[in-house]
């Protein structure tokens, strides 16, 4: 894992425990309240996971759910459709697009390239299509959005600086 997917992965994380925390739940409990709502889940697996920040959006969307934590007003619609928790990722997603209506998936690209995420339509297509979108792409996109969605679990000013990090560890182009 590179230097600046791991920063990514360690806000992904953070994400993670501050909604876990807010709530008082450890990862046992979490486990145990996923499982009891479908979602097999081991403990050990959680904290595998989080300590490499390979979390998905859908592990978030599932832990306001169980936590009954304060959901993000863009994702109120989303969080109640029927459907898998990858159906509701997706329906996130798009919720936060169409708040900038003007950003098209090639653009979304090149805002990311500009963060310096080597991505392409195609991929960005196929995570969102499906709903496996790994928590740090979503970051990564509030930023380019320019999102506050996740305000009470992140400072978009921690997003900012991942950002600036990963510029200086890219370093002059």
């Amino acid at each position: 894992m590179s230097e600046e997917d791991a920063v990514w992965g360690g806000l992904a994380s953070r994400v993670i425990r501050v909604a876990l925390e807010r709530k008082g739940l450890t990862y046992a409990g979490l486990a145990e309240t996923l499982t009891a709502i479908g979602v097999g889940e081991t403990e050990r697996a959680l904290i595998s996971r989080l300590a490499r920040g390979t979390v998905k959006l859908t592990l978030l969307l599932q832990i306001i759910h169980v936590t009954q934590a304060f959901a993000p007003r863009l994702w109120l619609e989303a969080l109640t459709l029927p459907g898998t928790w990858e159906e509701r990722a997706q329906a996130v997603v798009a919720a936060e697009l169409r708040e900038k209506p003007w950003i098209t998936p090639n653009r979304l690209v090149s805002l990311l390239a500009d963060i310096g995420v080597a991505t392409t339509e195609k991929s960005l297509a196929s995570q969102f299509s499906t709903g496996a979108i790994p928590l740090t792409l979503f970051l990564q996109c509030s930023v380019v959005l320019g999102s506050c969605s996740l305000h009470s679990y992140i400072d978009f000013a921690d997003l900012v600086a991942a950002v600036d990090l990963s510029d200086r560890q890219r370093g002059p182009e």
